[in-house]
């Protein structure tokens, strides 16, 4: 879970404005003002922490943490800011972290929450326990081209709405491609958003140069100028291995591998390529072109021809969700960080796959986001035009609350979570319980605290919505008053 307020006054970590020309508004607007960590309790507080399966990461600064309150695990990763000497890196690294709190998307790891003690900031994620793509190699190499194609896209569309929000991946290969469960049919991308750089100074971690991870290196990274369109570059070489299972340049030691990367002339010569379709190659021999202008956006590939109506059985959408987005409403900012608690704490798996599920009948390109037009051409399918197009303005209105033009994951499922269910007496009671660690029946001023920080809600609302929520006045909220205000929500 959370921070506690510090028993004595130490100094915050200011996390300043960040200055980016991002397209998405959503990022552009969270980070208009400034956001400060505040000192909290050490993370083994609230955390069991465990070491990662080095075949997982070797990188020991990422751990397993296991809520005390509620036995749900998380991502933990941690950075030792005591490290970073020049003020402009510094900047540098609390803009990054403050712009990976706004990141919501269907194929990009989610960061929730945060911890800063002495000079340490543990970033608290969502965690995937599928395993990364190189650890289930075997299981993934047997599946169907059309699942891989499928695979590829979702990579693609994770890595459209990381450029869309001016962020380099940097670092785009098998170990950083994560299935979401066992399942193997839904992948996030992780591991980005913090420089390697950065990662050495704050960490006990070193970049490697292994032939794998070389074998994903753009000519361009080779010298050290890394961009966006060096994770196309990135992405044709995984397109290419889902393919033919091997890499576009091999070799046999690292200097013969760079110097085949840098004359960036892939291998098309191979039987494999008889059977695969043309306009696959030609993709990728654009995506692994030596100018990196040359190369198409992440966009441009991800609404490549070949691409366009891959296999999909479309279902009318379940009309009970339908309504939820239909009666849907706002009454308060607590009340959309209640949600978004229930959905990330409560939420029964089946529950999360059936939204899922529900979200991709609307997603029709795939890219993770649903746009107006996406929700007009399912809703027409059941609805005449005139009142398909009313029912599409008025959920957007609703829903899409920042303006944005698209309605991410996040949101449809604030806007379709089922509140009879979750927002209930025992429910209610549940989060009671995990958020009292303690156990005194009282949520005193530092696990409100902790709640609303987990719940994404402002340090300067703090007084505000306790005072909401004390309803008596006597400085902490029991159970009835807790239960009583949510239920009003």
């Amino acid at each position: 879970m959370g921070c506690v307020s510090p028993k004595d006054q130490k100094k915050s970590i200011v996390i300043k404005s960040s200055r980016t020309s991002s397209a998405r508004q959503p990022v552009q607007q969270a980070v208009s003002s400034p956001c400060v960590f505040e000192e909290t309790e050490n993370i083994e507080t609230d955390y069991i922490l465990h070491k990662l399966d080095p075949l997982t990461t070797q990188r020991s600064y990422i751990m397993k943490g296991v809520s005390k309150q509620n036995s749900i695990s998380r991502i933990v990763r941690t950075y030792n800011c005591d490290n970073i000497r020049n003020e402009q890196q510094l900047q540098e690294f609390q803009e990054n972290i403050n712009i990976l709190f706004q990141l919501k998307h269907l194929n990009v790891q989610s960061t929730l929450s945060y911890y800063c003690n002495k000079k340490k900031i543990s970033l608290i994620g969502e965690y995937l326990d599928g395993g990364n793509m190189l650890l289930k190699l075997d299981v993934f190499s047997q599946m169907q081209q059309f699942v891989m194609i499928e695979i590829f896209c979702q990579i693609m569309a994770g890595l459209q709405y990381l450029h869309e929000n001016q962020i380099t991946h940097g670092d785009i290969r098998l170990e950083h491609i994560m299935f979401t469960n066992k399942s193997l049919e839904k992948i996030k991308l992780v591991d980005f958003g913090i420089s390697n750089s950065l990662k050495s100074q704050c960490t006990n971690w070193k970049p490697t140069t292994t032939m794998h991870e070389l074998s994903f290196r753009s000519p361009e990274s080779l010298k050290g100028q890394t961009s966006m369109k060096s994770d196309i570059w990135s992405c044709g070489c995984l397109l290419y291995f889902f393919l033919t299972s091997h890499m576009p340049f091999q070799a046999n030691n690292v200097q013969s591998l760079k110097n085949s990367i840098l004359r960036g002339v892939p291998n098309f010569e191979g039987q494999e390529w008889n059977s695969i379709n043309p306009a696959l190659k030609q993709l990728i021999s654009k995506m692994l072109h030596p100018n990196p202008q040359q190369r198409p956006s992440a966009q441009q590939v991800l609404n490549h021809n070949v691409f366009v109506g891959r296999a999909r059985i479309l279902k009318n959408p379940n009309k009970t969700l339908q309504r939820h987005m239909r009666e849907f409403k706002i009454s308060s900012q607590l009340s959309t960080a209640m949600l978004i608690y229930i959905a990330e704490n409560l939420m029964s798996d089946q529950d999360k796959k059936k939204l899922m599920d529900e979200f991709m009948k609307f997603d029709l390109n795939n890219d993770g986001l649903l746009t107006k037009e996406e929700l007009l051409s399912v809703y027409s399918r059941t609805l005449p035009h005139d009142r398909a197009l009313k029912e599409v303005n008025n959920i957007f209105k609703k829903i899409d609350v920042n303006g944005s033009g698209k309605i991410d994951y996040q949101e449809f499922v604030i806007a379709t979570i089922d509140q009879k269910k979750y927002f209930n007496k025992e429910k209610l009671m549940m989060i009671f319980q995990q958020i009292d660690s303690d156990h005194s029946g009282y949520l005193n001023k530092e696990e409100l605290k902790r709640l609303l920080r987990d719940m994404s809600i402002p340090i300067k609302k703090y007084e505000q919505l306790s005072k909401q929520l004390d309803q008596n006045g006597d400085g902490q909220i029991n159970q009835e008053e807790f239960i009583g205000m949510i239920l009003q929500i």
